[in-house]
């Protein structure tokens, strides 16, 4: 029913909430969702903002259904651009890699689809001026792409910035970072793999390949805009926790994976604020408190900046504002 769905939205959001998040993010809208998504802003359910990436080769139905919601918000709900997959995930050992999973001789999983095809998805981006997100977990993917938006670019003869994200990120190559900045592309790591499933990523890769994923202080350190994520519901939309992770890179058995990946409080908390602002094309209004900036804040127990940077993941979410609404 229309009240079971409302109650379901606005359970949703403040779930949301309670983790100290104002903007949400869809990764994949596909038409049957693309329903309740016009139904829901249509019918003013939305009290906190939900950014959405629609299947880009279902882009012509879905956008026919929420023509209002394209690059702005209607009632809180806006189409941010697309989103594509171009591998699956380490832990299943179908991320796509340059080299052999261990124990596999001659195995490195496989890409979704062909670097003509991408090319051509990511010539649809461009041509319409629109953002496109691709999942890539592994080093392979992440070539793929960076090759592909290149020759896009080349292609088209276009120097318009879409910001393009590299969804998960997890095992890109160290090397390939230098690229990624040329390209101003937003790795938007799942950093939180490494204390959910480090110990699983060492045994797919080994202890040496393992310690470097979601190698955020190397984007760092070439001053590369990256953000983080939980891809909820595989983990609860935990900023804290992750936060947390990004700062320490401790598995479950508490020893530490990839020590020199480690990031300072400030810039994990940039990863999830600022940083995640400038991903959504939003840093005028959101991501810093700033005179004419949207009032979406949070209240915290404790001051993650002056805390034991292993204390931080204890922190509580007092209050959320959005909008200056508790």
């Amino acid at each position: 029913s229309t009240e079971d769905l409302m109650k379901a939205v606005l359970k949703s959001q403040d779930d949301y909430a309670s983790y100290g998040i104002t903007t949400m993010q869809e990764g994949m809208v596909v038409p049957l969702l693309a329903d309740l998504l016009a139904y829901m802003a249509h019918a003013k359910m939305m009290k906190i903002d939900y950014i959405a990436y629609v299947d880009i080769r279902e882009r012509e139905k879905i956008f026919a259904k929420l023509q209002g919601c394209i690059n702005k918000y209607n009632n809180h709900l806006k189409i941010g651009g697309f989103k594509t997959f171009l591998d699956g995930s380490p832990q299943a050992r179908t991320a796509y890699m340059r080299t052999d999973y261990q124990g596999e001789e001659g195995y490195r999983a496989y890409p979704v689809m062909s670097g003509e095809e991408l090319e051509g998805l990511i010539e649809i981006a461009l041509k319409e001026n629109m953002q496109i997100l691709a999942h890539c977990n592994g080093d392979a993917a992440v070539a793929q792409y960076l090759e592909q938006y290149k020759k896009a670019k080349e292609n088209l003869n276009t120097d318009n910035d879409i910001r393009p994200v590299i969804v998960h990120a997890q095992l890109m190559g160290l090397d390939q970072l230098p690229e990624v900045k040329k390209l101003g592309m937003i790795p938007s790591f799942f950093v939180a793999h490494v204390y959910h499933w480090g110990n699983i990523h060492v045994q797919n890769f080994g202890l040496e390949r393992a310690s470097q994923i979601s190698p955020a202080k190397a984007a760092l350190d070439l001053g590369i805009k990256f953000t983080f994520h939980q891809d909820a519901p595989v983990i609860e939309p935990n900023m804290l926790e992750t936060i947390w992770i990004a700062c320490n890179r401790k598995m479950k058995d508490n020893t530490v994976l990839g020590e020199d990946q480690r990031i300072p409080v400030l810039a994990a908390i940039e990863a999830v604020t600022k940083n995640a602002a400038y991903q959504y094309f939003e840093e005028d209004i959101k991501g810093t408190i700033k005179e004419n900036k949207l009032a979406d804040l949070v209240i915290l127990d404790k001051n993650p900046l002056k805390v034991d940077v292993d204390d931080i993941r204890n922190i509580k979410v007092v209050e959320t504002f959005k909008e200056g609404n508790s």
